[in-house]
């Protein structure tokens, strides 16, 4: 047995951190120091199902005998961590000189078996050790290696181990390795997990290949790899590699620490790096004489690289701002606005935009905060907003975010950017939804135009906002019932189904099914609408037709689950000669709702009646002062159409359009 230069003082200093998955990885980037392609790893089980001894083994160039106790006595004085201080590059991995100890921490006992070259000869050893002895090792009993007739490599044999789990082991393995594999995938470096390949393409966001041929002489392959994962104890890196596919060099890009997520590799293969000087203390005589960073076909390629990744970093942060600003709503840190009015959609949607915008230009002004700073500094930007105060909210930031000269430019011309387009926008959308309405009027009140139902459905069901701000359309263009339950299913659990409802009146077709949902995706309020062409007259048969549709809905438990509101509105031109509908408006009076004719499951379900001409008074009551702040032209209130579709044509495709229906009407029976 021979000591390791070792003290106990030294053992609890340096590895009292180390844990199994981390071990088992520095065995396998020791394989690759020692010049493999391939590791192999092996997970022997028991009877029981239990890891009971691991191996792990690569095609290197083994161990020589006579630098073992170069290798095996020195403690934290790696050879390795001299090289790499010289260095910048991804081989040699270890550094510490410790990475030989560190089975202790899953495993008791340890045993290598390598085989090495020497004079063109193979020979073969073993070394062993224990967790209870580390400061001793077993070099093949004190004999010389023998002679074989093998290639070179090392196996390491793990036994007594700890408790450990497969899908763990190679979920860290891939967390640790993907980068590197794929820095060296031309060199066909491969890990194995009992005989599988590791697999890191779930790994990756988007490959882009980055061309600089119309800017820089020679030629390169580059290519940048965005990850949905940070890349272990590596950073986001520009890897430099020769024709010969080997890594001459690498360094971080400018990208890091930037509390964004947007973890990347940029790979730049060329000959133009074979022969080139990265360090800079190298003599200037002698780097004159090489390919180096004074270059200007260097500084032009750095340049057309790093302007490409802040490019592709500030889509994806556009990307990634919504999904941020979904996350702070669901974890009610963001601030709350009343969906039902237009004001209320508007300030989110400002909101929105901005939070979205300063996202994408500098994350950490929100990362890093605290739930409560989070609420604070939302709050503060919606105040702001509100007034309309944008120098004070750019003091703000600059005081709450350490920002440098070109980030605060940057924020700067966001903010001014960002009130502009929103002022613009939110114009725009209320002129297109001005013109909606008197394109409706027009179909509803010109009885030359012999307006058909089609017509004010098509407009409705494209501008569905005139019965809220807040509702998701599911089916639309006559939808019967099943197809409805087919709709609303799929909203809420995202499933198809196929639906079969047993009811006499199953097949009734409604105009219009929306359904408004909480932030939790869970539905407070299901509104079917029935429309009338402009020359029906409503009366007690058109409302016997939509209490037809109630009694569908709460025959069918699918419809109901939970405490769920039903509301019905019937819509036309004006009331027949019977007074039925003016009486049932009478008789409900008391409750002080506007329209109501019909109410049951303690105010669950409803049926309300309107003219088409209340619809555009209630509308006109919830945007008048908006309209009359703004001074809108009054050409839209002039304007003129031929026919019925030539009104409805002209507002289809407007800003104010809503998305389509969640499920589309099929022509054939479903």
């Amino acid at each position: 047995m021979k000591s390791v230069l070792i003290t106990p003082e030294g053992i609890q200093k340096n590895l009292k951190n180390i844990k199994p998955l981390d071990a088992i990885c520095e065995y396998i980037w020791n394989g690759f120091d020692a010049e493999a392609t391939e590791v192999k790893i092996n997970l022997h089980e028991n009877a029981l199902g239990l890891i009971n001894m691991i191996t792990v083994e690569d095609n290197g160039i083994g161990i020589n005998y006579d630098e073992l106790k170069f290798k095996f006595q020195p403690f934290n004085d790696s050879k390795k961590a001299n090289m790499l201080s010289r260095t910048n590059h991804s081989l040699p991995h270890g550094q510490k000189g410790i990475g030989r100890l560190t089975f202790f921490a899953f495993s008791q006992t340890a045993r290598w078996e390598t085989i090495y070259e020497y004079e063109k000869k193979h020979y073969s050893y073993y070394i062993s050790m224990n967790k209870d002895s580390l400061n001793q090792y077993d070099d093949n009993g004190e004999q010389r290696p023998s002679e074989v007739q093998m290639n070179s490599g090392t196996k390491v044999t793990f036994t007594q181990l700890e408790s450990l789990d497969k899908k763990e082991i190679v979920h860290k393995i891939k967390e640790e390795f993907f980068w590197f594999l794929e820095l060296n995938k031309e060199n066909d470096y491969r890990i194995f997990v009992d005989d599988a390949p590791i697999d890191y393409s779930d790994f990756i966001v988007e490959t882009q290949n980055i061309d600089v041929s119309d800017k820089c002489k020679n030629k390169y392959e580059i290519r940048l790899i965005q990850w949905n994962t940070k890349l272990g104890n590596e950073y986001s890196r520009i890897y430099y590699i020769g024709s010969d596919n080997k890594e001459r060099y690498k360094e971080t890009t400018k990208l890091n620490k930037r509390a964004d997520q947007f973890f990347h590799s940029v790979y730049i293969k060329s000959n133009y790096f074979d022969d080139f000087h990265f360090a800079n203390d190298e003599m200037e005589g002698q780097r004159a004489l090489f390919p180096n960073r004074s270059d200007m076909e260097y500084k032009t390629l750095m340049e057309t690289v790093n302007d490409f990744l802040v490019k592709h970093r500030r889509k994806y942060l556009k990307e990634a701002s919504d999904n941020y600003i979904a996350q702070l709503v669901d974890e009610r840190i963001y601030p709350e606005f009343d969906t039902q009015s237009i004001m209320g959609v508007h300030q989110k949607r400002e909101l929105d935009s901005l939070v979205g915008t300063l996202y994408a230009a500098q994350p950490k002004i929100f990362t890093g905060l605290s739930d409560d700073n989070k609420k604070i500094t939302l709050q503060l930007l919606k105040l702001i907003m509100d007034n309309g105060n944008k120098p004070e909210l750019f003091n703000i930031l600059q005081e709450i975010v350490d920002l440098d000269q070109e980030e605060m430019k940057e924020l700067s011309d966001v903010l001014q950017y960002t009130s502009l387009s929103n002022i613009t926008r939110t114009i725009k959308l209320l002129c297109d939804r001005q013109k909606v309405i008197q394109s409706l009027k027009t179909v509803v009140f010109t009885k030359s135009f012999n307006s058909y139902e089609a017509h004010v459905q098509k407009l409705v069901e494209n501008h569905y906002w005139m019965f809220g701000e807040q509702y998701n359309l599911i089916t639309s263009a006559e939808p019967d019932f099943e197809l409805a339950l087919k709709g609303l299913i799929f909203k809420t659990v995202g499933v198809q189904e196929d639906i079969n409802i047993e009811h006499p009146d199953k097949n009734k077709e409604m105009d219009i099914y929306m359904l408004r949902q909480d932030r939790h995706g869970k539905v407070t309020e299901n509104v079917v609408v029935e429309l009338k062409r402009p020359s029906v007259k409503l009366g007690e048969e058109e409302v016997s037709q939509v209490k037809k549709y109630m009694r569908v809905i709460l025959s069918e438990p699918r419809f109901n689950a939970g405490n769920v509101k039903w509301t019905f509105y019937l819509i036309g031109n004006e009331y027949d000669k019977s007074h039925f509908i003016e009486g049932e408006l009478e008789s409900h009076a008391y409750s002080g709702e506007e329209h109501l004719i019909h109410s049951q499951d303690k105010g669950l379900t409803k049926i309300y009646v309107l003219k088409w001409s209340e619809v555009f008074d209630d509308y006109a009551k919830r945007h008048n002062f908006l309209m009359e702040r703004l001074n809108l032209e009054q050409k839209i209130w002039l304007e003129k159409y031929e026919s019925a579709d030539a009104a409805v044509d002209s507002v289809l495709e407007n800003s104010a359009k809503l998305p389509d229906a969640v499920i589309p009407k099929n022509k054939e029976r479903h």
